[in-house]
């Protein structure tokens, strides 16, 4: 097994939407495909910052 740690970098504002897409779409379908969600976050310091953790089998 292994696991991906992704960083996206949202345009200016724009974060809580693509919050929003990722945890109503693209996690739900992700789960769906049998992908493992380890977590899903959004920076403290940088208001443009969304980290997510997926596992492969």
């Amino acid at each position: 097994m292994f696991f991906e740690l992704r960083e996206y970098r949202c345009p200016n504002g724009q974060r809580n939407n693509w919050v929003k897409f990722m945890e109503e779409e693209i996690i739900p379908f992700q789960v769906s495909k049998g992908m493992v969600i380890l977590g899903s976050f959004t920076g403290q310091e940088e208001d443009d910052l969304y980290i997510w953790i997926r596992r492969f089998e």
